[in-house]
């Protein structure tokens, strides 16, 4: 595939954040789109502004916690443009709260639109990437490195997703397509306004610190100087459309630090636990939370679930140290 030709790119979580930056830094770059959201909206709004520059952008709105979308989606992809050379999985859920005070059926929407999404929407894209020699570009998350619990359910999926771009990487490349995985730090995106917006948001989990506390990172959002700013992560992240590599960090300032920490934690396990015990232990006793919330019993209606802290333009990366899009 010629790095300077225009390719078909399908890129998911496209109508707000990172992935619509992402979406124009590639139309600029004279690439043919395919956006994906579930806010037909806003991912129309987004697709007009790139037609008004001359680029070309298919709407495809859908929702990525049906298990039928993928389907939808990778067919209407193959209608439009006859043939895909990217998959950019960017859409992501993040629901920022205690796992023993989580929604199961928000921890299933996580999961299917974080992890199951973008592993089916690969494999049904795989005989047009073969052919094309295309490319897989996975938005990950630095939490991985380091645990938190805020953010317990999505680092996990977070995680699953890194071991599978992996595993995918080693078995398509003799088959020539390139398997990418955004290492993505916090971004200054709308995730955590979006957080006082949660059913439950009282609770204060990632947003500012408090007036009169002290900054707790199982509570607050990172200070600004960790937030890479949007512009440079899409245009780091589109990069890849034309140099494809097998790991990119964004930022390395935030990142690389984050490893090392990581790493040293991973050999004492218990100085890490002490840690963020405490942390949890300051936020239950400075603003404590409701009783976790007893699952539903089978056959009864299921209760609202509540607005998740959602950027369908970014994965929600939240540092694990602090511990953004989609």
């Amino acid at each position: 595939m010629n790095a300077t030709a225009s390719k078909v790119v399908l890129i998911t979580g496209a109508s707000a954040g990172l992935g619509a930056a992402v979406a124009r830094e590639l139309a600029g770059r004279g690439h043919r789109l395919a956006l994906v959201a579930r806010r037909a909206d806003l991912l129309e709004r987004v697709a007009e502004e790139i037609r008004s520059r001359g680029g070309t952008a298919a709407c495809l709105p859908d929702d990525l916690a049906d298990p039928g979308a993928p389907a939808r989606i990778v067919e209407a992809v193959s209608r439009h443009f006859g043939t895909l050379d990217v998959l950019i999985n960017n859409a992501g859920i993040g629901l920022p709260d205690f796992f023993g005070r989580s929604d199961p059926d928000a921890l299933r929407r996580q999961v299917e639109v974080n992890l199951t999404a973008p592993l089916v929407l690969a494999r049904l894209a795989l005989p047009m990437l073969i052919e094309s020699k295309g490319i897989v570009v996975n938005i990950g998350s630095g939490i991985v490195r380091l645990p938190n619990p805020s953010l317990g359910a999505y680092g996990a999926t977070k995680a699953g997703l890194s071991y599978w771009t992996d595993a995918l990487r080693r078995e398509l490349r003799h088959l020539g397509v390139r398997v990418c995985l955004v290492e993505l730090g916090p971004v200054e995106t709308e995730f955590f306004d979006a957080v006082g917006r949660l059913e439950g948001g009282d609770r204060g989990l990632l947003g500012p610190t408090p007036a009169g506390f002290v900054y707790n990172a199982m509570r607050d959002r990172p200070p600004g100087l960790m937030m890479a700013p949007l512009s440079e992560a899409a245009r780091r992240i589109a990069g890849l459309v034309d140099a494809p590599r097998p790991l990119l960090a964004v930022s390395r300032r935030v990142i690389w630090p984050v490893r090392l920490a990581g790493a040293f934690f991973g050999l004492l396990p218990v100085l890490a636990d002490l840690a963020v015990s405490g942390m949890i232990r300051r936020v239950d006793r400075e603003r404590p939370g409701p009783v976790p919330r007893r699952p539903e019993a089978p056959g009864t209606p299921p209760s609202p679930s509540p607005s998740p802290a959602e950027e369908e333009g970014a994965s929600p990366q939240v540092m694990a140290s602090r511990s953004d899009s989609r």
